[in-house]
């Protein structure tokens, strides 16, 4: 277990409280109905980014990642003959809307969006990883919570100009860490690869199609109490993902200096390093979301409790994939990148397929999104293990993971305490210290923790 890990898993379980304070902070004042037009809006936003300029920072994370280099002629490039020409398009094609302010509200946002996650990719790739993490899971959004918190009014144009303040203040930090660097640094942007960038930018338009239209889809097909519930549960599904720490684009860069070194058995063991890792994690929220549901949902609006089967299921699906590893970053580093591409293809295939079957249920992009996760996750790691010519990590050992989880949870509803905030702290805390005293012998982490504690200290 090493310090950037420990370091990286304190920040972002940081960003993951603030992360939920601020959902609950926004659904209690304006209610599920609010937070679904407030989530579309957002969502529309990073839509924009996710579909035209994204790849650029998986570009950082893939050429900044050997050493002490630079890709700023590309940059330039790419800024003046596609970033600008593309967003005077949308401009004007968004001009027509009604609803003007907001709209120009949300293409600031996606703006500023790829401005900071540039910065941030960059910092992280070039080993600035504390400052990366900080920016951008970190700072954003406690800003936004002392926001929310501080308003008496609360408006959607109020919210998405905060969101955007926020991008603001993390991007002048990065640009000022940024000038403090001033070593030489060599250009290779002819190493730059227009093809590959293509095949990034493909791979995150077909993300979101998964993880921001469905909210925008059922906003306009069912209405703003229905894009609430499901942008609930896709911060569950995020909160997964975003808690699971040793997923984090973090460990990106390793995985490429892994391949172009051609250290095929180390890969493979750190990549079953970070699935034991994830479990970590997984294994409490498996306890907090399966086996106190209703607890949940009632901290965040009462209304959703009538959704209780269906957030069990979804939330199921999602920790069963997040455990698969970090499947797509592997590939994506290590020219696989098409493969992947393929794998989400033909679960958006499948999603479409679910989304006409259950075409008639008022919640109709919950069923696709599990279809879609649990397929993309299964071909992805099926594919990852043909390539290391083994599995990472025995099936006898996976199950064993879940050994611990499934029996409180089972417990849980024996004793019928799954209505309890005191229960779903202890035994949720227990459940981490007992996975994580089993992973600290086995890592020789407490040994880590120790030097991090007299660094700190010093």
């Amino acid at each position: 277990m090493s310090l950037a890990l420990i370091l990286s898993i304190i920040l972002k379980g940081i960003g993951a409280v603030l992360e939920i304070l601020l959902q609950i902070f926004i659904t209690r004042k304006i209610g599920v109905s609010g937070y679904g037009s407030y989530s579309t809006w957002i969502n529309m936003a990073d839509l924009i980014f996710w579909i035209f300029f994204s790849g650029i920072v998986k570009c950082n994370t893939f050429y900044l990642s050997g050493g002490n280099i630079a890709i700023s002629s590309f940059k330039k490039k790419y800024y003046s003959r596609y970033v600008l020409p593309v967003f005077a398009v949308i401009l004007i094609i968004m001009s027509v809307v009604r609803e003007r302010t907001v709209v120009g509200l949300v293409i600031c946002i996606s703006c500023l969006e790829l401005l900071m996650y540039d910065q941030s990719s960059t910092l992280l790739a070039r080993g600035k990883m504390v400052r990366s993490l900080v920016g951008e899971y970190v700072l954003g959004r406690l800003i936004l919570l002392v926001g929310v918190w501080l308003m008496e009014r609360m408006s959607l144009r109020a919210l998405l100009t905060l969101y955007m303040f926020q991008y603001v203040i993390v991007l002048l930090v990065f640009l000022i860490q940024r000038n403090t660097d001033k070593d030489q640094k060599k250009d290779v942007s002819s190493e730059v690869s227009l093809k590959k960038w293509g095949a990034y930018q493909w791979a995150d338009l077909m993300y979101s199609m998964i993880s921001q239209m469905p909210v925008v889809l059922q906003y306009f097909f069912a209405g703003a109490f229905e894009a609430g519930v499901v942008s609930i549960v896709l911060l569950v599904k995020k909160l997964i993902n975003f808690i699971s720490g040793p997923t984090a684009k973090i460990f990106l860069p390793e995985f490429s200096r892994m391949y172009r070194n051609g250290k095929e058995r180390e890969m493979r063991e750190y990549y079953a390093s970070i699935m034991r890792l994830q479990m970590l994690f997984v294994g409490p929220l498996a306890v907090v979301l399966l086996g106190f549901p209703e607890v949940i949902l009632n901290i965040l609006s009462e209304e959703l409790l009538e959704h209780t089967n269906l957030f069990i299921i979804c939330s199921g699906i999602f920790l069963l994939t997040a455990t698969l590893g970090p499947c797509g970053g592997i590939m994506q580093m290590t020219g696989n990148e098409k493969m992947d591409n393929r794998c989400r293809e033909w679960s958006l295939v499948l999603m479409l397929f679910t989304m006409f079957i259950f075409r008639k249920d008022h919640l109709f992009v919950l069923y696709c999104l599990c279809m879609q996760a649990a397929s993309e996750a299964v071909g992805k790691y099926y594919f990852v293990c043909k390539w290391m010519k083994k599995a990472p990590v025995r099936a006898g050992t996976y199950i064993k993971w879940w050994i611990v989880p499934v029996v409180v949870i089972i417990g849980v509803y024996l004793l019928n305490i799954q209505d309890s905030v005191i229960w779903m702290a202890v035994l949720s805390g227990a459940v981490f210290l007992t996975e994580g005293i089993i992973e600290l012998k086995k890592s020789n982490g407490i040994f880590v923790i120790k030097k991090l504690l007299k660094r700190m200290y010093q």
